[in-house]
């Protein structure tokens, strides 16, 4: 999409990959942070910790994405806040492309870094679930204990 000319209409492309993004693109929530969570934070902390997870990860994304987008466009891919006010010929097309280019960016460098540190639960979620059932059965016996 990146490549092809700012005139030509997508639109059904751009259909496309926003449904696909709309059905797979939103997985890592309900598929894998809330499950991980609940199984390896205590009962006690459980809704707190998934509220600061919640807001942490949606306010991080609205503070900074917008900023993160103008820079980029601006600083790396040539976008031209002076073209907009000065309507200079062609520089609206190059505009766009910068600015795509800076939407494609701030999502896929973020979503592909995500998916690595996903990834890495393959290798971290086992111990984190010992390490939970450990804590928990020591729990038990102490409040036994202390009964």
């Amino acid at each position: 999409l990146l490549g092809s000319a700012p005139h030509e209409s997508k639109f059904w492309l751009y259909l496309v990959l926003i449904a696909l993004w709309g059905l797979l693109g939103h997985w890592t929530n309900c598929g894998t942070n809330y499950p991980i969570l609940a199984q390896i934070v205590p009962v006690s902390s459980r809704n707190r910790v998934m509220a600061w997870e919640a807001a942490i990860e949606d306010s991080i994304a609205g503070a900074i994405g917008p900023i993160l987008v103008a820079q980029l466009a601006e600083r790396a891919f040539g976008y031209d806040f002076g073209a907009v006010k000065g309507r200079r010929p062609g520089m609206d097309a190059l505009s766009a492309v910068a600015l795509g280019k800076a939407l494609a960016a701030t999502i896929c460098i973020p979503m592909v870094s995500a998916f690595a540190l996903t990834s890495l639960l393959y290798w971290s979620y086992p111990r984190d679930i010992r390490t939970s059932q450990q804590r928990h059965s020591n729990g038990k016996e102490a409040s036994r204990a202390a009964a």
